[in-house]
């Protein structure tokens, strides 16, 4: 559920499509973050360059920049304040105008680091790919669009565009002074793509680790680096929607096989970025991006522009092994080790070599999480807090600002956790898992106690989600029910490359971290079959996945948080068959009986869907036997049992010691088994049903995979590839789109005070006194309308 301030008087939708100019005019609402006065305009495709002129010559309009290869448009700037964007839309050839949104790298908080790879790749195929197939991604070229690179990195190849350099190509479109909060942005890009944040080279060396800590996925490739984020300024360094389409547009006009994007924003295909990538894709270059860290906010959180048609879109699974710094918590119970994260910046490591109090602060839950001003004087002690309630770099702050000279904050949700700051704050801060930080906590209850963290301890240790679905990772469908994610890697706990100038190597974890894992092993699948276009990429990635299964309910991880499953590029090279289409969005459907397989009929009037699946096989020698079954997954809703809605989804099956089968997705097939000849293809017709046995009003979001067992004349092995399926057990067209009464909204609420205007008859509404209407969203909307409505006539005073 997305929650709205809408002021009043205020025209403002989630993704709102504007008055007289429907379909032109894009508006965000207020929570949306966009640059003033600027704006995006797409013309037709027939318009031709010299449409631009018309603009050149309006007063207080300036031409920002002109798209030609990914975007038939310009990039304006407005001087005059009260401006109306729909005189752009109403002009001849027009198609869309959107306003220019910030965009933020997509990566998170790490848990530990790992300084390992071989694992990693080892689940992932590409250690067997390197080793057994000789392919590491030489003659590929990809372009990353990032926050730059410390091209310098003795493990990313130390040069920059010299002979012989892995990276020949990019540029900087931002320098190092932009800030979003400033009225009008600076923008001095440097000679060079040089990273000052730490997020470009994390990326690039999951894709261009040579070693020996940080091996990445395809180090023989050729890259090039587009920097479109900025330095970090209080703790964020964002872009905006015309400087990436100048860094999407010149990594395409460079000749890339691959566009790597670790970022992402907004939830509809229209938005200007995913726009271009569609196009892009349309045009044979692969983009893979990743789909977001915003699990938390529960089902359809995918973002722009993974959601864009043809564009691999990523999800994230946890690393298997983590680094961590020891830390020994000594009190008159004794002693007892807990992990510690490493800081992404060295600047403020977090060493401690002799025993320094903790202290937790005193007062309500704002002090206990740290994010208010502490009572007491915390000089020459570390303060514990709970994750939660404020962002890491004010509860840096707020501890800084007491005295403290570290933090050790405690995740508020099962795992660890390794927090991010900026550098802004002169005071180590790492995180510790909630177990540990229960042992502390319970510690200091009892009495006092101290910390020692040995300067250069490191520890590696397995991690207890390894290879499961990172929480953070957002989970689909997309807002127009499409499956996202595609297919899943490697993303939570990554040790990788960093600036020198931040310490060299850092954990980061993020969908951020799984995009450029795909993207190598694309490279790779690129580099072994060069005839492969990139739907035929897309298909072999996709069906070679391997479905992860629930440790809860052992079922099998919904393809909407998973995709197919974890990544295995060995067997997509190897593969001698392919399926189209891989994926299956089967959207909503109508309860009816089943027409077309007269077995079934004894089912009854039953939600339903059928397709077709495609198969070539594509080995000429021998024939392939193929048999198809159905693995059922998951099935979420964001529905709690009494109604109530839930940021958190509920999963079905809560209870697997009896579940029945009418609560699962079933998979039904008239020719479930074939043989295909030698380089020949066939059809195959599956009819899934939904689940019947869960509630429609529980808005519930399922899903499986269909395994294809497949066996080639004279061959004693098996192997399997899936198909994976998804859909809504209920119809679109009557959910409700606002959030449940019960969650007491819609409201009207004071917007000094924050409280609720209850007493209409004293509503009052000027200058002086402002309201706003809070309303929450259970799914996705394009456009909401706010009407006003004369209670004594019952008539429509307008919309707001």
């Amino acid at each position: 559920m997305t929650l709205l301030v809408l002021s009043a008087l205020v025209v403002a939708f989630c993704l709102g499509i504007a008055g007289v100019e429907a379909g032109r005019l894009i508006s965000y609402p207020p929570h949306i973050r966009t640059k003033r006065g600027s704006y995006i305009v797409e013309f037709e495709s027939h318009i031709p360059k010299t449409h631009v002129s018309r603009f050149h010559a309006m007063s207080d309009v300036s031409v920002d920049r002109h798209f030609t290869k990914v975007l038939n448009g310009i990039s304006v700037s407005v001087s005059k304040r009260d401006f109306d964007p729909s005189h752009f839309a109403q002009m001849d050839g027009v198609k869309r105008v959107w306003p220019v949104r910030y965009y933020y790298p997509a990566s998170t908080p790490s848990a530990a680091s790992n300084s390992s790879s071989l694992y990693l790749h080892h689940a992932t195929g590409v250690e067997k790919a390197l080793k057994e197939l000789g392919v590491d991604g030489k003659g590929i070229k990809i372009g990353i669009v990032d926050s730059g690179v410390d091209y310098n990195h003795p493990e990313l190849g130390g040069c920059w565009k010299t002979e012989g350099c892995p990276w020949q190509y990019g540029e900087d479109f931002i320098g190092d002074k932009y800030n979003e909060a400033d009225a009008i942005p600076i923008i001095e890009p440097n000679p060079t793509p040089m990273d000052c944040a730490g997020h470009g080279t994390h990326v690039s060396g999951i894709l261009a680790g040579r070693g020996p800590q940080v091996r990445g996925v395809a180090p023989g490739a050729t890259f090039g680096m587009y920097r479109v984020f900025s330095c970090p300024i209080n703790g964020e360094g964002g872009s905006s929607d015309d400087i990436l389409l100048q860094g999407i547009e010149a990594a395409f006009e460079d000749g890339h096989d691959i566009i790597n994007l670790s970022l992402g924003g907004g939830a509809w295909s229209e938005e200007p970025v995913a726009v271009a990538c569609a196009q892009i894709v349309q045009q044979g270059v692969v983009v893979v991006a990743a789909l977001g860290n915003d699990g938390a906010g529960g089902l359809q959180t995918g973002s722009a522009p993974a959601i864009a048609r043809g564009v691999i879109s990523v999800g994230s699974v946890d690393n298997w092994n983590v680094t961590s710094k020891p830390g020994i918590i000594t009190s008159a119970q004794g002693t007892q080790k807990i992990a510690l994260s490493m800081p992404g910046d060295s600047k403020y490591p977090f060493d401690f070599d002799s025993d320094t109090p903790l202290e937790i602060p005193a007062g309500g839950e704002d002090s206990i999480v740290g994010c208010a001003n502490y009572t007491e004087n915390m000089s020459g002690k570390i303060v514990v807090v709970k994750r939660g309630g404020c962002t890491f770099n004010e509860k840096a702050l707020y501890a800084y600002t007491a005295g403290a000279i570290g933090v050790i904050c405690y995740n508020n949700v099962a795992g660890d956790m390794s927090p991010a700051v900026s550098n802004s704050v002169p005071i180590p801060f790492v995180g510790i898992s909630d177990d540990d930080g229960k042992h502390v906590t319970d510690t200091l209850a009892a009495g006092k106690a101290t910390v020692k963290a040995p300067k250069g301890a490191r520890e590696i240790s397995p991690s207890k989600t390894g290879g499961q679905i990172s929480l953070f990772s957002s989970i689909g469908p997309s807002a127009e029910l499409d499956m996202v994610p595609l297919i899943s890697a490697p993303g939570g706990n990554i040790w990788s490359t960093y600036p020198q100038k931040l310490g060299s190597y850092a954990s980061l974890s993020g969908t951020s971290m799984a995009t450029p894992y795909i993207s190598g092993t694309v490279a790779l699948l690129k580099q072994a079959r060069p005839d492969l276009d990139v739907r035929a990429i897309t298909r072999l990635l996709v069906s070679n996945g391997k479905p992860i299964t629930d440790p809860a309910t052992g079922l099998k991880t919904t393809p909407f948080m998973s995709g197919a499953g974890l990544v295995n590029i060995y067997d997509a090279i190897k593969s001698r068959v392919q399926f189209d289409p891989p994926v299956l969005s089967l959207n909503d459907s109508k309860i009816s009986h089943i027409q077309g397989y007269s077995k079934l009929e004894s089912l009854g009037s039953v939600r339903w869907a059928a397709r077709t699946i495609s198969i070539h096989n594509t080995d000429c020698k021998k024939s392939l036997h193929l048999s198809l079954s159905n693995a059922a997954a998951n099935s979420l809703s964001m529905i709690l049992a009494n109604g109530s809605f839930s940021y958190s989804p509920r999963t079905w099956p809560a209870d697997t010691s009896s579940v029945s089968e009418d609560t699962l997705p079933q998979v039904y097939s008239p020719n479930a088994e074939k043989t295909i000849g030698p380089g020949k293809s066939c059809s195959v017709t599956v009819f899934i049903v939904a689940p019947k046995g869960l509630k429609d009003l529980e808005s519930w979001y399922y899903g499986g995979f269909i395994n294809f067992t497949l066996q080639w004349d004279g061959e004693k092995t098996t192997s399997t590839q899936v198909v994976s399926y998804g859909g809504y057990n209920g119809d679109s067209t009557i959910q409700d789109v606002l959030s449940p009464p019960s969650d007491g909204l819609p409201a009207l609420v004071d917007t000094v005070t924050g409280e609720p205007v209850n007493d209409l008859s004293t509503l009052v509404i000027d200058n002086n006194s402002t309201k706003a209407i809070l309303f929450g969203l259970s799914i996705p909307s394009r456009l909401v309308e706010i009407m006003l409505v004369d209670a004594a006539t019952d008539k429509s005073a307008g919309y707001m």
